[in-house]
Order: C-alpha cells, then structure tokens, then sequence
C-alpha cells in the first residue's frame, strides 16, 4: 500500500493481514479524494480517521496538507502499525492515535474536526451510533465532511439511518457523504 499524491506520494506503509482489515485501495482512495477536492481544500485542516485500520485514509490526508489527524482504532495491533507507519514517514507530531471504539470516542470528544472518515466493518451497525453522535454532538465544523464508507449491500438501511442518501458507487462499496452546513 502507498500513498498516493502529495508530500509523501509514492511512499509505502505498512500492513497487516487481519480479519475484517479492508485496507483502502489505490484506486478507491483515488477516487475518494477526486470527489473530497470538490468540496473541501485539506490544507491546513483537522481530520478524524475512525474505524482507521492500517491509517491509509488519515495518512493521505497528511500527506495532502492535513495538520492533524486523530485515529481512533479498537485493535491494539492496527494501533500499534498506525505509530510505526508514522514514524516511517517522519510525522509522529501531526498524529494522535486513541485505543478505542468509533463510538465511544465520539459519544465522549468534544474535539471539532473538518472532515471526519468512518469506514467500519461492513457487518458492524456501531455505525448508526457513530454516525448520530458525530450529528448531534456537533463534531464537525462548520462547511466540514463526514465521509462514510459501506458496502452495496447495506445501502438501504445506511440510507435510512443515515438520514441522507449516498453519494457515490465505488467498486462494490457506498461513499455517503455530509457536507456540514449544506442545505
């Protein structure tokens, strides 16, 4: 795996082989980013990487100008490789990395982020409560995303727990996304 654009294209992270890891593709990442340059400049902004597995999603956004990205991971072995993968690319400064589930994090922070991403295991539901905490707690400035990543398969309950409907078809997955103070 390796990022693809900005100040550390083409370097390599690192992986694991773990059950439920569904490290984001070049391709998909690619895409994620092409639709994100329509609606927010990365320069200089907070991010919020949850459910954040290997770290691709967060590592790009720094990459792309992002100052800080908190992950927020439930496994101590993707944690563990979210600082290694840091520390490789020399950036341990710009990161905060918590051992904790999607949804208790955002049922306790009080910190805003501009874009959070949340791409949790097809099969979990935590997301609906993830998703209504981030909402209702306000967890995302003003003119901010919140990009969520789902299976096909789940699209009309996501649909409909989510409140608004998808954005995107990328491959077999959903790219719903909420842009904060739209109307």
């Amino acid at each position: 795996m390796r990022i693809i654009s900005g100040e550390f294209r083409g370097r390599k992270l690192k992986t694991a082989d773990l059950f439920e890891l569904r490290p984001a593709t070049d391709r998909y990442r690619e895409t994620l980013f092409n639709i994100l340059n329509n609606y927010i400049d990365l320069e200089n902004k907070k991010v919020c990487d949850l459910y954040a597995g290997t770290g691709a999603i967060g590592f790009e956004c720094l990459s792309r100008g992002a100052e800080h990205c908190t992950f927020v991971e439930r496994r101590f072995s993707t944690v563990k490789l979210i600082h290694e993968n840091a520390k490789l690319l020399g950036i341990e400064s710009k990161i905060t990395v918590l051992k904790d589930t999607a949804e208790r994090f955002t049922s306790i922070t009080d910190e805003q982020f501009d874009v959070i991403f949340a791409d949790p295991p097809y099969s979990s539901r935590t997301i609906y409560i993830t998703v209504k905490n981030i909402l209702e707690r306000n967890l995302i400035r003003s003119s901010g995303v919140l990009v969520i990543q789902r299976s096909k398969k789940t699209k009309e309950d996501d649909t409909k727990n989510f409140g608004f409907p998808n954005f995107r078809k990328i491959g077999g997955d959903l790219l719903f996304l909420k842009i904060i103070g739209e109307c």
